[in-house]
């Protein structure tokens, strides 16, 4: 089948990409995008590794993108999570109310600002996780973010296998201490995470312990992306907008037709732009994970152009322990490098799926459901839980339910 790709390759091959560079760039010129979709975008959040940049020094004044910590905003986290304990109440009661910060709340709320009308992500730094429990760390960390996104994303259906939602996921290292042809999700694993999105508005992590040296998070503008192939490929974004074969995670052997990119209608929350879900995963299956879903041959040229423009346009990120990250998932493409766990130095983050109504975008027809599985009160599996112990959600373990 020539004009079929019945594999690819979790990893794109750079140098296979290039060849058909070389071969299909003369006759993309003479395509056109796709209806609704803009020829460039113009916003804060089209930016790349030459107009933006994350050295600390750059952003001591601007605390939309990185947030330093200091003294009294510490004393005040410290006071909220006494007050919080306090009332004696499940995590899953932790909102602006339960968990106040009223000299920090109006720049968490400028901080939701730019996720969703700036750059598109921003850091806090400096909490010091070593002087709190397992615990106390998770109070913090839900109740300083319910300050941007008030609205959690249930990120697993079960719990100990007894139905729940789990609204907090342990991001680490599990192919060492499972069997690692378990393993169906690469941010279980210490190897390279290549650019996607998550699933949610927002995708947040806290560092709990980082790595002695590799892991950084890589950041790349999906919009910038997207005027390069607007520029450039036509063809591409039109392959991107037309509808994908993508697996489904919760039924076996169901296909589900989508895009992968979306029109985004401008608004009062939205600049004028474009909407970007996708997982190379979905298509080149992962460890335990695999299948058998032809591509066309511009479909997977498009999904390798999605990733070596990101590295091309990408910032890298050192995330350090104390450090929350918060991202626009649907604008953001985001990526990992690999990293080596040491004695008694194990990386691990934990991670939200946020939601602010405040500032929400709205989501297409064909990623609502998706959506609503995660945030709509009516898909609950039962009581909220925030596991205080690593553990793989279901969807990374091979033959789970």
């Amino acid at each position: 089948m020539g004009d079929w790709v019945e594999k690819i390759s979790y990893v794109p091959d750079r140098a296979k990409y290039e060849a058909q560079q070389a071969i299909f760039k003369d006759r993309a010129a003479e395509a056109s995008l796709p209806e609704g979709f803009p020829a460039r975008l113009s916003s804060e959040m089209v930016w790349d590794s030459d107009s933006i940049s994350l050295d600390e020094r750059c952003f001591v004044n601007d605390e939309r993108c990185v947030l330093h910590l200091s003294k009294e905003q510490l004393g005040e986290i410290h006071d909220a999570l006494q007050t919080f304990k306090s009332l004696n109440k499940p995590l899953g009661s932790l909102d602006p109310t339960t968990f106040p910060l009223p000299s920090l709340h109006p720049i968490l709320r400028d901080i939701s600002n730019n996720i969703h009308r700036g750059t598109g992500f921003s850091l806090v730094r400096g909490i010091p996780v070593d002087q709190y429990s397992r615990e106390d760390n998770v109070i913090i960390y839900v109740g300083l973010s319910s300050h941007i996104g008030c609205i959690r994303g249930r990120q697993d259906h079960q719990n100990n296998s007894v139905p729940a939602d789990v609204m907090i996921a342990h991001i680490m290292d599990f192919s060492s201490s499972a069997d690692s042809r378990s393993v169906t999700l690469p941010a279980y694993t210490d190897g390279e995470v290549i650019f996607h999105t998550d699933t949610g508005d927002i995708v947040s992590l806290f560092v709990l312990e980082e790595p002695a040296h590799g892991g950084e998070s890589l950041l790349a503008s999906g919009w910038r992306v997207y005027n390069e192939l607007a520029k450039t490929r036509p063809d591409l974004v039109e392959a991107l907008a037309s509808d994908w074969p993508i697996p489904s995670s919760k039924k076996e052997g169901l296909i589900i037709r989508r895009p992968l990119i979306f029109p985004l209608n401008p608004s009062a929350t939205a600049p004028d732009g474009i909407l970007i879900h996708f997982s190379r995963r979905s298509f080149s299956g992962f460890g335990a994970w695999s299948h058998s879903n032809a591509l066309s041959v511009k479909q997977a040229e498009a999904l390798d152009a999605l990733h070596f423009l990101a590295e091309r346009f990408h910032v890298a990120m050192e995330l350090r322990k104390g450090d929350m990250q918060f991202l626009n998932n649907l604008s953001i493409l985001h990526a990992r490098r690999s990293y080596p766990d040491i004695p008694g130095q194990r990386r691990h983050l934990l991670r939200l799926w946020l939601r602010d109504p405040q500032n929400a975008w709205e989501i297409p027809d064909a990623l609502r459901h998706k959506w609503d599985s995660l945030y709509a009160e009516e898909a609950s599996h039962g009581v909220q839980v925030f596991p205080l112990a690593p553990s793989m959600r279901s969807a990374g373990k091979a033959n789970s339910t």
